[in-house]
């Protein structure tokens, strides 16, 4: 099996298209687990709930999100490792339509 190595930091805040060309949301969260001496990508997760997720603890983004209101707007997906596309790191594009995307739970 090949291995490729991306700077994974270079793909946060990237903005993604589905594979129609429809804007998906950006990278604002990558999982990851550790395999031997590598790092492997589980998932990219997308959109402002992503965001949210990366920089607050749960209980506090669900209180801020009610608070400020966006909890009826925002959203977020998840895209599993095999859906995106990376062959051009500077324009990731997803493999697949951007509703089939896991949508992130509040």
């Amino acid at each position: 099996m090949s291995t490729r190595s991306i700077n994974l930091e270079q793909l946060l805040g990237k903005e993604i298209t589905d594979s129609s060309g429809r804007r998906a949301g950006r990278i604002e969260e990558i999982r990851a687990r550790r395999d031997g001496e590598e790092i492997v990508v589980e998932s990219y997760h997308l959109g402002p709930e992503a965001l949210l997720e990366r920089l607050a603890a749960p209980v506090l983004r669900i209180s801020l999100f009610r608070v400020l209101g966006l909890h009826k707007h925002a959203h977020g997906r998840r895209a599993e490792w095999d859906q995106m596309d990376l062959s051009n790191p500077d324009k990731p594009v997803l493999r697949c339509p951007r509703e089939e995307l896991v949508k992130l739970v509040r």
